[in-house]
């Protein structure tokens, strides 16, 4: 079963008979693909000079105490079950912070993850290390019993 094809006056693209492709739409019509007005489609910004493309906003030190607290925060909680060792976190959550601090004034929506990673493996770390400090001054955890181990 086969549709009927429509009548003559319906047909807003008129057969032109010297190609396959329809012609411009007419009037009134979206033209889909083109800028309002009729005028040539918007174009992206030209890359910075160098062929990188823009950045959002920011610095590139940014990135880096983003990364370096993440970095830290990270080496900072897996040492901790070593060593109790709170150089590690205490980086991360400094280096944190000053670049959240950086990202108000100039927004880096980009580095959010890292800088959340890193401060929130800076703190669990400190925890863990204050932790097990008191637990040790307390007398709960006994460095003598690893040392006899012969």
């Amino acid at each position: 079963m086969t549709t009927p094809p429509p009548p003559p006056g319906d047909n807003p693209y008129p057969s032109s008979g010297s190609g396959s492709t329809p012609p411009n739409p007419p009037t009134g019509a979206p033209s889909y693909g083109s800028a309002p007005g009729g005028g040539m489609p918007p174009q992206a910004p030209p890359p910075a000079p160098g062929g990188y493309p823009q950045q959002q906003g920011g610095s590139d030190s940014t990135k880096i105490l983003s990364l370096v607290s993440m970095g830290t925060g990270i080496a900072g909680l897996v040492l901790c079950f070593c060593w109790a060792l709170p150089i590690f976190p205490i980086a991360a959550l400094v280096t944190g912070f000053i670049a959240k601090n950086k990202t108000k004034t100039a927004p880096r929506p980009d580095l959010k993850t890292f800088l959340m990673v890193g401060l929130i493996t800076g703190a669990i770390g400190l925890a863990i290390a204050i932790l097990y400090w008191i637990l040790l001054a307390a007398g709960v955890i006994n460095l003598d019993a690893y040392s006899d181990m012969s």
